[in-house]
């Protein structure tokens, strides 16, 4: 949930109250509620389309044949899920999207996306923007599944994401960790131990 990116969150609001023709336009975009357990996107289908978050809250995870899943992302309120067209690219999804709250979201499908680049030019540059943003992110989230223990792990997720912390099952938190249901209890077991251990005894300075 990184504020980085230009066209999620405060910035993008900002972006769209700068102009009333552009915010009309935005308005004027189809949206549609999805409720808990509704798949967006299945692994292996043509996208065809992206979705904006208004309220509520998604996942993105990786599914295998087996059904086993992997969370990759997670999309709360005013962030984008999914990815746009790109040229030369297999127009297929690698990863499902599903709904984790009862959402709200715009949804544009990419002939809609085109029209929408289309009528607002200046949004290019800022979707540009947004893309690296997310290759950032997904480059620091590489990293640290690689060089980070998973307490580190789980420490980073609770300081970057501290907004929705609280509104995912912690099933769905391991997951994105990448480690098992009872190894996030020990890590947070252990971390309530230490918080607890330091009321306990504060540190006084002479």
């Amino acid at each position: 949930m990184t504020e980085l990116c230009p066209a999620c969150g405060p910035s993008f609001l900002r972006w769209l109250d700068a102009d009333p023709v552009r915010q009309s336009a935005w308005l004027a975009l189809p949206r549609r509620w999805v409720e808990p357990g509704e798949v967006l996107q299945w692994t292996g289908q043509n996208p065809g389309a992206v979705w904006f978050v208004e309220q509520g809250l998604l996942r993105s995870h990786f599914l295998n044949a087996s059904g086993r899943d992997r969370n990759c992302a997670f999309h709360a309120e005013w962030h984008w899920a999914g990815l746009p067209p790109s040229r030369g690219a297999p127009a297929v999804a690698t990863f499902a999207i599903e709904a984790l709250e009862r959402s709200r979201v715009v949804e544009l499908s990419h002939a809609g996306l085109a029209h929408w680049l289309q009528d607002q030019p200046e949004l290019q540059a800022t979707l540009a923007d947004a893309l690296l943003a997310n290759l950032m992110a997904s480059s620091q989230r590489e990293s640290a599944l690689l060089m980070d223990s998973a307490e580190e792990r789980y420490a980073k997720f609770l300081a970057e994401q501290p907004a929705i912390v609280e509104r995912i099952a912690l099933q769905h938190v391991a997951s994105y960790l990448g480690i098992t249901n009872v190894a996030l209890s020990r890590i947070r077991r252990r971390i309530k131990s230490r918080q607890t251990g330091l009321r306990e005894h504060p540190v006084t300075t002479a």
